[in-house]
């Protein structure tokens, strides 16, 4: 799935994605794949693996 950040909190390395559907996800750094979370800014698109049971993002990567 496809979707943006909307928010990043730097020191507990965490974020939002509003997700092309519409939805929510959260994610930590571990969820991120071929980058660091200092890469990350509000905004940039992105593409995860959505689990919409708990609201959460996984293989977030910045989308190309």
């Amino acid at each position: 799935m496809t979707g943006r950040i909307t928010r990043l909190i730097d020191d507990q390395q965490v974020g939002t994605i509003a997700g092309e559907d519409g939805l929510d996800y959260n994610f930590g750094s571990a969820s991120l794949l071929g980058m660091t979370f200092g890469m990350l800014h509000v905004g940039a698109p992105v593409t995860f693996v959505p689990n919409a049971t708990t609201k959460r993002a996984s293989v977030v990567r910045i989308a190309a």
